[in-house]
């Protein structure tokens, strides 16, 4: 018995509605599935490297340990996933084909 005054709480009791809330997954397993994507349509994207380094390109090729960026002007680079901090869609490439776009209408 709690002479305390106290209430005893189970361990498993949750205390607030934050603590209820589910986090994220590690992983959604949809990795694959977008760089197909980019990898179809030929997206430009922008790697970025852990250390710091951009490389500019489209996927030509990738599998579960590695990508390889194809360039237009520069060599073609296979680079391991585990040095890949990211990767994005090149923001500079999508405007410009928006802005073509445009002015085609």
């Amino acid at each position: 018995m709690n002479t305390s005054g106290m209430a005893i709480r189970n361990p498993n009791e949750y205390t607030s509605r934050r603590d209820r809330r589910m986090a994220a997954p590690e992983t959604t397993f949809k990795e694959t599935e977008y760089i197909d994507r980019l990898s179809k349509s030929r997206t430009q994207v922008v790697v970025k490297l852990i250390d710091g380094e951009e490389i500019r390109g489209w996927i030509e090729y990738y599998d579960k340990d590695i990508i390889r960026i194809t360039r237009d002007t520069l060599p073609n680079l296979f680079i391991y996933k585990n040095r890949v901090k990211y990767l994005y869609e090149d923001p500079a490439v999508q405007n410009t084909r928006f802005k073509e776009a445009r002015s085609s209408v």
